[in-house]
């Protein structure tokens, strides 16, 4: 990106020359035809008056069209003209060469073979300050399109009863009746009727699943997106940020602690007792059965008979790990919404404010932005959530499609009509990633997380195009 800055700074240093060398040719024409001269070109010589072709004398009242001490003064202009062009065409000559040095490649056409454009051995680890990194906009492009291709062109349906099916799946009765429908661009024949048709499945009661991706690279800021400002129900994804927005309370309230360990206002900023002790990682919480909510989790499968101690860490460990809808009831029961509502605004997200399970792709990547600033402006609350989130439990959809599955903070979410997934991917460039969709199964489908796992990769090819370097940089390594 560094390197496309620098070749448009160059084409625009070009432009602006051959501009200023423009008006100062035109100034020389004018200023000889509003003395009433003949025309002296830049770079010409003047011509002498004895061989000059005269105007007759009857059309110049019988006066000399040239005199001496005008002549010399064109001269002198046109001398100071002729300076000032060879100057410019030199400068213009070494803007030429440098942009003809610069690393960045123009391709014509896009490549078709995408594996061989991409070899994963060509990512060299680097400080990105000291390195000018290169890339193709031809293989972005063509990476996008081949994603965008595969979300467009989803391999499942939802049938009339609601169930996700494959398309190559579905059947129909022998006399039922099929509904068709002119193909996108085709051409239609004299009667106005399309060449090529397809079969409706939208007018015959099926659904195409919906889809959303969202990456951001975390240093760059480069974003990329499809459908990302679809708003989805969250199911657990929303998890991670509310623990972050928790955490990140907590972590305020523990410098607090640190700088002034006695809470004496004499020393220092003070906390109300209250709070001293609510936001207390190890404070302890009674839980009972009839805290117990549905769904994922496991403190619902424990004897709570006679109640059971878990410490505010606790609950947030079974609330990432193990997506515990218990612990995550019990804990904004505990610590309500103010804060979440609050940081939830200052970035920026809307959806959340319409409902607390909602949420677009987009969204989720500003969350996992802030979760990865945070861990690094509070190491030890924000290292606390990385760790549990690289731990969290079905990685089975970006933390498998990626190169580096131990380089994967995540969390997911799924229910009726929501199967999600949101991570940050740690390495030597992190980036964020998250996709969403409206695909509802009853059973974990292997077919269907392969098919997500192939969008991710894609992603990550889109992602590592950014960080190319020469094969000179790669020398000294």
């Amino acid at each position: 990106m560094n390197e496309m800055k620098r070749e448009q700074k160059l084409i625009f240093t070009v432009l602006i020359a051959v501009t200023v060398l423009s008006i100062l040719l035109a100034a020389g024409f004018a200023a000889l035809y509003l003395s009433g001269r003949d025309a002296v070109s830049v770079g010409a010589e003047v011509k002498d008056p004895a061989v000059t072709d005269k105007v007759p004398d009857d059309e110049t009242n019988g006066t000399e069209p040239h005199d001496t001490k005008e002549l010399a003064d064109l001269r002198r202009e046109n001398e100071f003209l002729e300076q000032q062009a060879r100057e410019l065409r030199d400068e213009i000559d070494a803007l030429k060469h440098a942009a003809e040095e610069a690393e960045t490649e123009y391709v014509p056409n896009p490549p078709t073979d995408l594996d061989s454009q991409f070899n994963p051995g060509d990512i060299v680890p680097a400080d990105p300050e000291s390195l000018s990194y290169t890339f193709d906009l031809n293989e972005q492009l063509a990476v996008i399109r081949a994603l965008e291709e595969q979300m467009a062109h989803s391999p499942y349906i939802v049938d009339p009863d609601g169930k996700l099916m494959l398309l190559e799946d579905v059947k129909f009765e022998e006399d039922a009746e099929i509904l068709y429908c002119a193909k996108a661009g085709t051409p239609l024949d004299e009667k106005g009727v399309a060449k090529d048709r397809e079969i409706d499945y939208e007018a015959m009661g099926y659904k195409f699943p919906t889809i959303a991706i969202s990456y951001r690279d975390m240093e760059r800021g480069t974003v990329y997106s499809y459908n990302g400002d679809h708003v989805y129900f969250s199911a657990s994804l929303i998890k991670a940020p509310y623990i972050y927005s928790l955490l990140h309370q907590i972590a305020q309230y523990n410098e607090i602690k640190k700088a002034n360990p006695t809470n004496d206002p004499s020393v220092g900023k003070t906390l109300a007792q209250e709070l001293w002790d609510k936001y207390d990682l190890e404070r302890k919480i009674t839980v009972t059965e009839s805290m117990v909510e549905k769904g994922s989790g496991k403190i619902k499968d424990m004897d709570l008979a006679g109640g059971k101690e878990f410490t505010v860490l606790e609950l947030i460990e079974y609330a990432i790990k193990v997506s515990d809808n218990t612990a995550f009831r019990i804990l904004r029961n505990e610590f309500g919404y103010d804060y979440f509502w609050s940081i939830s605004r200052q970035l920026g997200v809307k959806s959340v404010f319409t409902s607390f399970n909602n949420l677009t792709a987009d969204e989720a990547c500003i969350y996992l932005a802030a979760i990865y600033d945070f861990a690094k402006e509070y190491p030890s609350e924000g290292g606390l959530l990385i760790n549990l989130m690289k731990n969290a439990n079905h990685q089975v959809l970006i933390t498998r499609a990626v190169s580096n599955p131990y380089a994967v903070a995540h969390k997911y979410g799924w229910d009726a009509d929501s199967y999600h997934d949101m991570a940050l991917v740690y390495g030597d460039a992190p980036f964020a990633v998250c996709v969403m969709t409206n695909f509802d199964f009853s059973v974990n489908d292997d077919d269907l997380n392969e098919y997500i796992r192939s969008l991710v990769a894609e992603i990550e090819k889109l992602h590592n195009t950014f960080y190319r370097v020469t094969e000179e940089q790669k020398k000294h390594f």
